[in-house]
């Protein structure tokens, strides 16, 4: 059986630089389920949301953080981190493995904007391959609200959608629903880890190739280990999940050229909706 022991830190911590906290939980996690294989943790919960906390990668806190995994002998995926590089800021995620190397690094597609108008975005994917298991994707918060960033995941293989993400807000509900619909169409599991308070609202998911739900956290702190079977979703995307829908087998063989409407590509309605702006109280009107 080909699977993977993967476990997801939801962190609570002051907004600001939490590197100590995060290497004690990753200690305390691999004290108590010492068979788990990968740490995954939210989005900015090691530097804060202040872009002026980035540092150039590799630099003193990417370097750490090679030495907690190298250390614990995992991967680990400790959510993303302000980038300093040439002078702009990006929303990274490194891509540690067990050697405490750093494999890849994703900077992140779509900003939250117009809120998170100081981070310019990243434009390439970035997938990797853990030996004798299989293909994994990264993700990283508001990535997944087109839905074109995950398309791409799957399509080049992708079994396990890791996502970081820092949600404060209302719309969390609506979060979940997204999770478990990406997990459903593109057949993979999908591992979300939101930061917890005082900054974030947690509520971390995790979902299956079905859109089943695997977890769901609560609020608080949370540290769940949870053992992912990569050969049932290689069974889903052969056979569909219940032996129903072949999505990605269908998308696939569709002859359909799908128009992209972004870019010099945006339709007339696209650009009729007006600039991208900070919301006001006469937006309202």
């Amino acid at each position: 059986m080909s699977s993977i022991a993967i476990a997801g830190l939801q962190l609570e911590g002051p907004n600001g630089d939490n590197l100590d906290l995060v290497e004690r939980e990753v200690a305390l996690t691999m004290r108590r389920f010492p068979w788990v294989q990968m740490v995954l943790a939210s989005e900015l919960n090691v530097c804060g949301t202040d872009p002026a906390a980035a540092e150039a990668m590799p630099g003193p806190r990417e370097s750490r953080l090679c030495e907690i995994a190298r250390r614990h002998g995992i991967w680990l995926i400790p959510g993303s981190m302000f980038e300093a590089a040439d002078g702009q800021v990006f929303n990274t995620i490194p891509v540690i493995n067990p050697a405490g190397e750093v494999l890849a690094r994703y900077r992140k597609m779509f900003p939250w904007l117009p809120y998170e108008a100081a981070t310019t975005p990243g434009s390439e994917p970035v997938l990797f391959d853990v030996p004798g298991v299989g293909r994994f994707g990264l993700s990283n918060c508001y990535d997944m609200w087109f839905p074109e960033t995950v398309r791409t995941l799957s399509s080049l293989g992708a079994e396990v959608i890791l996502h970081p993400s820092l949600t404060s807000t209302v719309d969390r509900a609506a979060e979940h629903n997204i999770i478990s619909a990406h997990a459903a169409i593109h057949q993979c599991y999908f591992f979300d880890v939101n930061l917890g308070p005082s900054v974030g609202v947690g509520q971390s998911m995790v979902a299956g190739p079905g859109g089943e739900l695997v977890y769901q956290a609560g609020r608080g702190r949370d540290i769940f280990p949870l053992k992912l079977d990569l050969d049932y979703v290689r069974d889903v995307r052969a056979n569909g999940w219940q032996n129903l829908s072949q999505n990605l087998k269908a998308y696939r063989d569709s002859t359909i050229d799908f128009q992209n409407f972004n870019g010099d590509k945006a339709s007339d309605y696209l650009r009729g909706l007006g600039p991208l702006a900070m919301p006001s109280r006469d937006s309202a009107k």
